[in-house]
């Protein structure tokens, strides 16, 4: 039996949105869930790996880890609302992971389906089956509607649309390692722009510095200063 609390927990992420508890413990009878606890530090997944389960994270705080495919930076993400892991990289033509995620403070606890259980049985229920499709064809959608956006003229405005690229939500702590000198390359524009940008956001409080790291506490903060401007 999962208790309240659990429950609570599972139905908040979208792939079992619209799941009554009756359906839910009928999915569990049929399923081999694990739920797993993670200790902080140890990865949950891995980028380049094989994804051969489904994963969703059900409590606690991760970290989400990318790195460019050339190596000059890196890209992070907290978060702490339940969610299923790259959803799209269970199926097609690389099903691998593309970024590592690991426990970044306390305990935390995953779900785990093996995903020839998803494939065979979970997809039968047609509510589980239509939210995956859904968060799919959503993380499609919006991987293509910025990557058709145009280059924004000032150089903030360029910073936060390299973040945004590359983030999971527009919302919450991001921090991104790299030099000064790959960042001016990546927003096309000057060392020195990048410094002053940058040095501006700092006086306002909106990121952190130190050698070869940006940390942004609230993306969200940064999103608003630019629709004010």
């Amino acid at each position: 039996m999962i208790n309240t609390n659990t429950f609570q927990r599972l139905v908040s992420i979208p792939l079992f949105q619209g799941i009554s508890r009756g359906d839910f413990e009928a999915i569990a009878s049929k399923i081999h869930f694990t739920f797993q606890t993670v200790r902080v530090g140890e990865e949950v997944v891995i980028a380049d790996t094989p994804c051969q389960e489904l994963v969703c994270t059900i409590s606690g705080r991760f970290i989400h880890e990318k790195r460019s495919d050339d190596g000059s930076y890196t890209f992070r993400e907290y978060s702490e609302k339940p969610t299923v892991l790259q959803p799209d990289r269970l199926f097609g033509r690389k099903p691998y992971y593309s970024s590592t995620v690991r426990v970044a403070s306390a305990e935390a606890t995953i779900l785990i389906v093996p995903k020839n259980e998803v494939r065979d049985i979970l997809f039968s229920f047609l509510t589980i089956h239509i939210n995956y499709l859904n968060l799919v064809c959503s993380a499609k959608q919006t991987w293509e509607s910025r990557m058709w956006k145009q280059l924004p003229a000032q150089v903030e405005a360029r910073f936060l649309y390299f973040l945004l690229a590359r983030a999971s939500r527009p919302a919450g702590r991001k921090e991104l390692d790299i030099g000064m000198v790959e960042l001016a390359n990546e927003l096309v524009t000057t060392r020195l722009n990048v410094s002053k940008m940058l040095n501006e956001l700092k006086n306002q409080n909106l990121v952190y510095l130190s050698r070869g790291r940006i940390e942004i506490p609230e993306i969200e903060k940064i999103i608003l200063r630019q629709q004010q401007l």
